[in-house]
């Protein structure tokens, strides 16, 4: 693992309840095959992060006021040779998430690159043709929502990620 990881926040977008239901037995059935670690299912906004209690709890909550829970339009599955990036559920980029991510990077300071809205099924190595294949076997859904916010620990076991603070996006 990067050991940067490790060092600071990050800030993920989390599932309502329904779209959770319909993404984690993707992943489940995914590393069932593939035998990757436990993760809660996230697109990642930003990160790494500092954060000053005082501070940032104030900006975040702001920020989540200031948006409403998110339609994320599923493009398809992909794959890379990347371990976080392995197998994953492609989120087309829109105006709100490019939207929302910029405030995020603009209020914590983090440096924006590209981004590659994406939410992970499986994190690991494994055989493109296995991945090709398993690809065919899900059937994914058109669209989920994210309806939350969490800034969370990064630790270099993936087992022991934590989440630090919620902050749910306005209805």
């Amino acid at each position: 693992m990067n050991p940067e990881i490790s060092k600071g926040l990050y800030v993920w977008g989390e599932l309502d309840q329904e779209s959770a239901n319909l993404v984690e037995p993707l992943k489940k059935k995914v590393n069932e095959k593939l035998s990757g670690p436990d993760f809660d299912v996230h697109l990642t906004l930003s990160g790494p992060i500092s954060y000053n209690e005082s501070h940032d709890r104030k900006t975040f909550l702001n920020l989540s006021k200031r948006f409403s829970k998110l339609k994320l339009k599923l493009s398809g599955i992909g794959y890379k040779e990347n371990y976080f990036q392995s197998l994953f559920l492609v989120v087309e980029n829109s105006d709100e998430l490019n939207s929302l991510k910029k405030s995020i990077d603009a209020e914590t300071e983090v440096a924006s690159r590209e981004y590659f809205p994406h939410v992970s099924l499986f994190y690991g190595s494994a055989n493109e043709d296995l991945k090709k294949n398993l690809c065919r076997d899900l059937a994914i859904p058109n669209e989920i929502y994210m309806e939350k916010i969490s800034l969370v620990k990064i630790h270099k076991n993936i087992e022991q990620w934590e989440t630090f603070k919620t902050f749910y996006l306005k209805k």
